[in-house]
């Protein structure tokens, strides 16, 4: 009501009329909404949205979405993703097929894999968490394994990078050019300089 308020009076202040249409919609977010509590708050499907999208009178500009009850389209696979049990492990499933590379995979799966670990951490998984996480374990292991691997080859890259540049003094000492430095060890000519001066 607050933020209608505001757009009333952002509306009002520009000598503009509000346009109730272009009013915000509350979205409201459940993994299941049975018949009862639907006819309760007098929500309906409407022609144009999908299945599990429920409207609540006009007035009160706000929607339902049953997430269990959602099409399985790509469309709604992030929202299943935030849903229970078999909704969820299908939406998990369905994310892993994705091609590796896949922006959207790769992104949500970071986001799961965040979040297991937070829940592993804090240990507070509940029994439909560890179903989730046992269909995202094998990505998990390969997740924690090329972590591993990265961070072993920044390490190794690291490491040459630094006995390039502590060799720079010796090789000036033997009396080699800044510019044959940065030739035969594969470095900028900046990179030489600034070596030879620490």
């Amino acid at each position: 009501m607050a933020i209608l308020a505001e757009l009333q009076r952002q509306a009002k202040r520009e000598n503009q009329s509000y346009n109730e249409d272009n009013a915000p919609r509350l979205w409201i977010l459940s993994p299941s909404a049975g018949i009862t509590v639907l006819g309760g708050f007098g929500a309906k499907l409407e022609p144009d949205w999908p299945e599990g999208v429920y409207f609540l009178p006009s007035l009160y500009r706000t929607a339902i979405i049953a997430i269990n009850q959602l099409p399985v389209t790509a469309e709604t696979l992030w929202l299943r993703l935030l849903g229970r049990g078999k909704t969820q492990n299908q939406a998990v499933r369905e994310l892993l097929e994705l091609p590796q590379g896949n922006a959207f995979r790769e992104n949500v799966l970071e986001l799961l894999i965040s979040w297991r670990v937070s829940m592993e951490v804090n240990n507070i998984l509940e029994t439909e968490d560890r179903e989730v996480f046992m269909t995202l374990s094998q990505t998990y292991q390969e997740w924690k394994e090329a972590t591993k691997r990265e961070g072993r080859q920044e390490g190794r890259q690291e490491g040459r990078q630094e006995g390039k540049l502590e060799s720079i003094p010796r090789l000036l000492a033997l009396g080699l050019s800044v510019e044959q430095i940065a030739q035969a060890l594969d470095l900028d000519l900046e990179q030489v300089r600034q070596a030879a001066q620490e």
